[in-house]
């Protein structure tokens, strides 16, 4: 009885130690970037969803137009390509701004075999819970002519 009543423990301290362990990933403005770079990269909705803030919104251009989605669009469109890996890309991070409510981040993605880039500033703000999400993202697409990507090859 005394040797089941210490694996008892035993085991409940286990699972304990690995809940606490396991950071959420809205605990830090970093495991927020690391989730948003992940769940591009694998196409996994799941992480994206669960660094997003309800409200969220994505904003991009399109040649001279700027095009607008809810994170539900964004999000209906990664489940549908679920799993489908990034390949031939590059992705890097920079912390742009912060402080104790709000982080700017820009996310670089570079593929090897497009004559483009993209970056993409992400907005994370803590809201009431303390948890840190994302509530925009502005994707801008660099053609290789444009002036903004010589800018953005040349501060490397």
């Amino acid at each position: 009885m005394k040797l089941k009543a210490l694996v008892i423990l035993l085991l409940g301290i286990t699972i304990t130690n690995q809940v606490l362990a396991t950071e959420k990933p809205t605990a830090s403005h970093k495991s927020v970037i690391n989730y948003y770079m992940d769940s591009y990269i694998n196409s996994d909705y799941k992480k994206l969803k669960a660094v997003l803030s309800e409200d969220a919104v994505f904003t991009s251009n399109r040649d001279v137009r700027v095009i607008k989605h809810k994170a539900s669009e964004i999000l209906s469109e990664m489940k549908k390509n679920e799993g489908v890996v990034q390949r031939d890309c590059n992705i890097s991070s920079t912390i742009v701004s912060e402080s104790d409510a709000l982080v700017i981040a820009r996310v670089d993605i570079n593929y090897e075999l497009f004559d483009g880039a993209q970056q993409n500033f992400v907005i994370i703000e803590k809201n009431k819970e303390g948890e840190w999400k994302i509530s925009q993202v502005y994707k801008v697409f660099i053609s290789s002519e444009s002036e903004a990507r010589k800018l953005v090859l040349n501060s490397r």
